[in-house]
């Protein structure tokens, strides 16, 4: 398997990966964090109609005589009442009557039994979210006893059930019971939104590189084989001229090794990182010649410059690909050069860390809004161009070498890329 692949697919797979048990931590979070709070207000309104409940409880059974007693029993079953917030119902008896009624809204336009009856259904329809609270009352009854030859009266306290209390979660309660899911269908969408948003960038940018690559593949095969074409068009007319035969030998000699280059860098694109430890400066002058006989066509007077360091710059490279990255930035330099007498500058240097190289040009420079795209496959401001050589140029220096390239600089005076490989 290709280094490209051993790095790109599990990249893909880990993000999806990543993305599945982002959305399950979100939804456990969301879960967990939404019951809790669902618990303590059930807790709170619990013990609210509990307290309730026991205040109606110590009024019911407040002696007649403690007269300033039921009247702090009777405050605090007002001021209970006055901060219950959830549905409550209170009845003589299970399936009785309806004495009292908090936050339940009925329709005033019915009769009052049928009003009644709507309060028992719901009654009956709380008492199967939480069991009613029953209002014990106290109640002496006395019985006359035979002691001996005396009789005497002795107080016995029955206790009874008055009332019931019914209740039911309030409306707070009930909506962030629905949150989590609510949550739940927002967030699946997003990340399939997501997903699906994905898979077609994905796609789109793979269908860009088999374009690009097609398209590149004929360019690189189209201008050493027209210059063989013409070659061997001369032999044909001149075949007796020995002077021209060897330099059309030469020629096409050089053409075929083109072509040899360019069959291994696309043999290479798809096959496990082989680098050598080689010296920059000769791989920097070979490309430098190379365009040196190209850009005289282009139309325009370009100068390209390049000085060789004192001593050798070693880093470990794979020469024909590393040769192509340098090709095609200075094929774009070229390209964004819309002056007449444009220059093109080449420069080498090491850290101890690091080697670099800067590649500038007084071109038109680059707009800021595209050059976070520049980079992206399929992206060009060319009108003839395909999108794939800087694409191809990012994908060589940080995936197969490891490295870092990047703009430096860019204004309406020109434009630097930088390269960065660790040594």
């Amino acid at each position: 398997m290709s280094r490209l692949q051993t790095i790109r697919l599990p990249i893909s797979a880990n993000l999806k990966l990543m993305l599945v048990l982002l959305a399950l931590a979100i939804v456990a979070g969301t879960l967990w964090f939404t019951q809790n709070l669902v618990n303590e207000l059930k807790d709170a309104e619990r013990r609210t109609i509990t307290f309730y409940a026991n205040t109606l409880q110590a009024l019911l059974n407040a002696p007649p005589d403690t007269e300033s007693t039921s009247d702090v029993a009777s405050d605090l079953a007002f001021q209970a009442a006055e901060v219950l917030y959830f549905p409550v119902i209170v009845t003589t008896h299970p399936d009785g009557d309806v004495m009292d009624r908090m936050n339940i809204d009925v329709d005033t336009t019915m009769s009052l039994e049928d009003q009644g009856a709507e309060l028992k259904k719901r009654a009956t329809k709380m008492s199967q979210s939480y069991d009613p609270l029953p209002i014990y009352a106290v109640i002496p009854n006395d019985e006359i006893v035979q002691a001996g030859d005396s009789v005497v009266t002795q107080t016995r306290f029955d206790t009874i059930v008055t009332n019931y209390i019914y209740f039911d979660d309030s409306d707070a309660v009930k909506q962030l019971q629905l949150l989590p899911w609510i949550e739940i269908i927002i967030i699946t969408m997003f990340i399939l939104i997501a997903y699906i948003s994905f898979s077609h960038i994905k796609r789109s940018e793979q269908s860009n590189i088999w374009v690009g690559m097609a398209k590149e593949t004929a360019h690189q095969l189209g201008t050493p084989l027209s210059s063989l074409m013409g070659w061997i068009e001369l032999l044909r007319f001149e075949p007796e001229n020995r002077e021209q035969v060897l330099e059309a030998a030469n020629e096409m000699t050089r053409d075929i090794d083109r072509l040899t280059t360019v069959a291994q860098r696309f043999s290479k694109i798809g096959s496990a990182s082989q680098t050598t430890q080689v010296d920059m400066n000769e791989v920097i002058g070979g490309v430098i010649r190379y365009f040196e006989r190209r850009l005289p066509h282009l139309g325009k007077r370009i100068s390209l410059e390049f000085t060789p360091t004192h001593e050798p710059i070693h880093a470990r490279i794979n020469v024909e690909l590393f040769q192509w990255v340098l090709e095609n930035l200075i094929r774009n330099a070229a390209d964004a050069i819309e002056r007449q007498e444009g220059r093109i500058c080449l420069k080498a240097q090491e850290s101890r860390e690091s080697m670099i190289i800067d590649i500038s040009d007084n071109g038109k420079g680059i707009d800021p809004k595209i050059r976070k795209d520049i980079f992206r496959p399929g992206f060009s401001t060319k009108q003839r161009g395909w999108g794939l050589g800087l694409s191809l140029a990012k994908r060589i220096v940080e995936e197969y070498h490891g490295g870092k390239i990047f703009i430096k600089e860019s204004s309406a005076e020109g434009t630097t890329f930088t390269i960065r490989l660790h040594r």
